[in-house]
């Protein structure tokens, strides 16, 4: 797992304690005010926290912060979010593809 900078962390605290609390995934702006940044810096903040694996990024779709489940780890969620971005592919599109690659091994071998 990649580490974190005290703003990056203050961030991931605060997107945890709004899903924690069973509400919708804070807003760009949100994440701004609470940090007492511009916009812009709270986008780059949680694009590089989806990069080091403590969240990931669900396309098309508003509030699109999820946070890691606890069945991947946190690297193998960081390499499946890059390999999503370089392919083009969903996440679960990856993992479908990966599965049904590892059966077909299984039956040829």
């Amino acid at each position: 797992m990649m580490g974190l900078t005290p703003r990056q962390a203050d961030c991931l605290a605060f997107i945890r304690e709004r899903l924690g609390a069973g509400q919708v995934a804070p807003s760009y702006e949100e994440i701004a005010a609470h940090l007492g940044i511009v916009k812009s810096n709270a986008h780059r903040m949680v694009h590089a926290l989806a990069e080091r694996g403590h969240i990931r990024m669900i396309r098309n779709r508003e509030r699109s912060i999820a946070l890691v489940e606890d069945g991947m780890t946190k690297p193998m969620e960081a390499g499946l979010s890059l390999l999503a971005r370089i392919t083009g592919k969903s996440r679960d599109q990856l993992i479908a593809q990966a599965v049904d690659e590892f059966l077909e091994r299984q039956v040829r071998g």
